[in-house]
């Protein structure tokens, strides 16, 4: 069994802090387009940029994405 990223999470916690994307945005360094990509899943966080998001977010890792679970065929 392992787990595997599903969707981003990321609008999510932002709406729970009420902060705008533009805002995490700068917080992060980064452009409000990657941040617009992270949320549509057209791109996934590095698990730096996670660790960071999850700190200025005040969640945990874990909180940034769904992880669905994959069965191996070996178990």
């Amino acid at each position: 069994m392992s787990l595997q990223l599903g969707k981003c999470l990321l609008l999510e916690r932002l709406n729970d802090k009420e902060m705008s994307q533009a805002s995490f945005a700068k917080r992060m360094g980064v452009s409000r387009q990657y941040v617009s990509k992270l949320v549509s899943g057209e791109r996934k966080m590095s698990l730096e940029f996670a660790f960071n998001a999850a700190q200025i977010l005040d969640c945990h890792i874990s909180d940034l994405y769904i992880l669905n679970v994959v069965h191996n065929r070996r178990e």
